[in-house]
């Protein structure tokens, strides 16, 4: 066999034995991205992991670190990273692949919605959870001009939800209102996710002392989720709750009694008030403001409304008028009989006051001191200690 020969022969099972490993890697690669698929079809999230974990290795040597598919099988890879808890792993298999997907898509394509969530699920975990939200922000900014409206506001009421769970509530806002941007004039009035992000806007309106919008998306938000159930649902009570004490606030009295309506026929009652107006107690009329304790007791009529009023008994008379006037602003449930409400007398409430202990005074040891060039220890003097404060009372409000 001549050097030519040979030469040529070497570089032959070369070849063949790189095709072959290729084609190992190849095989092996499918394999493992075809069961975090199945996986990921039985939302088997551990199984789904370590399969996501191998394609991503695989991947990796298959196509090269930089390489656009790699990128996105880190993507998968990290995003079952954070959904279970896994942030500072999440955020290293992610680095540098939100430029790969810069480079081959463009700074601000719809592809970049997903590494960019991802990356704020990452982030959050830190002290300073600005980064994360900036992450946010931009896939936010990049979904406000996606085609596909409502795919723009279910992927920002995601972040929403990610917020929510990871108990970053106050920076949901403009995830909640690009959210409801992008539905409106588009969902169903009965559509669950038209009603969670009327919800939301709710709250935040409540925030801001908005009170009509935030009637208004309550309203939204109720249509969506009331039933014709004999037995409310806790969605459906918690709505019409937050509807009484709007109102009440707004000073829709009337308004309100058809949520109190709704509540009451479809419940067993009890005399709990569904709204309380908290009393003005002017404690510099009170002879022992320390303890107090006021019991009324009434009427709640078919509406739900207070009448009658009267005190049973009160440590403290000179408050009287006012645990009087707050009481008749209350809302009950009214008693429903055969489908009808009725009044019920002698319902009763108690406001009670009690403030805190005051801080007792204690003096410090006496210190002991040595003189200089005494071999006795004398009292060079006492000191004074101890702290003094003025500690505001708590109240408790409670319906018997």
């Amino acid at each position: 066999m001549n050097d030519n020969f040979r030469k040529v022969f070497f570089i032959f099972i070369i070849v063949l034995q790189t095709a072959s490993a290729l084609a190992d890697l190849q095989s092996e690669f499918r394999q493992a991205y075809s069961s975090y698929n199945q996986y990921l079809e039985v939302d088997d999230v551990p199984l789904a992991l370590g399969a996501a974990a191998d394609a991503h290795k695989l991947g990796s040597k298959l196509y090269g670190r930089n390489h656009i598919n790699t990128a996105k099988l880190a993507i998968n890879y990290a995003s079952l990273l954070n959904d279970t808890e896994d942030y500072k792993k999440a955020a290293k298999t992610l680095k540098g692949k939100l430029e790969i997907m810069e480079k081959s898509y463009g700074e601000d394509a719809n592809e970049l919605v997903s590494p960019l969530t991802e990356l704020g699920r990452a982030h959050l975990a830190d002290r300073k959870p600005e980064k994360a939200i900036g992450y946010f922000q931009r896939a936010s900014d990049i979904l406000e001009n996606h085609d596909n409206r409502i795919l723009s506001g279910a992927r920002n009421f995601d972040i929403v939800a990610i917020l929510l769970k990871r108990r970053a509530n106050q920076y949901t806002r403009p995830f909640v209102e690009a959210s409801y941007s992008s539905y409106d004039g588009l969902l169903e009035e009965n559509d669950i996710r038209w009603g969670l992000t009327n919800y939301h806007m709710a709250m935040w309106s409540l925030q801001d002392e908005r009170l009509a919008d935030a009637i208004d998306h309550l309203n939204m938000s109720l249509i969506a989720f009331k039933t014709s159930d004999d037995q409310i649902t806790d969605m459906e009570k918690n709505l019409r709750l937050m509807l009484i004490d709007t109102l009440q606030r707004a000073g829709k009295s009337a308004v309100a009694t058809e949520h109190c309506l709704a509540i009451g026929e479809r419940e067993n009652w009890v005399a709990n008030p569904l709204y309380i107006k908290p009393p003005n107690l002017d404690l510099s009329k009170a002879k022992k403001p320390a303890s107090i304790e006021i019991k009324l007791i009434f009427t709640v009529d078919e509406q739900g409304f207070v009448r009658k009023p009267r005190i049973k008994s009160s440590t403290e008379p000179d408050l009287n008028g006012e645990a009087l006037a707050a009481v008749t602003e209350f809302r009950y449930a009214p008693k429903f009989i055969n489908g009808s409400a009725v009044s019920t007398d002698d319902v009763s409430f108690t406001i009670a006051y009690e403030a805190p202990p005051q801080p007792k005074f204690t003096r410090p040891p006496m210190m002991g001191l040595k003189s200089a060039g005494d071999e006795k220890s004398g009292d060079m003097g006492s000191g004074l200690g101890g702290s003094g404060g003025f500690g505001g009372g708590k109240g408790s409000f409670g319906g018997k």
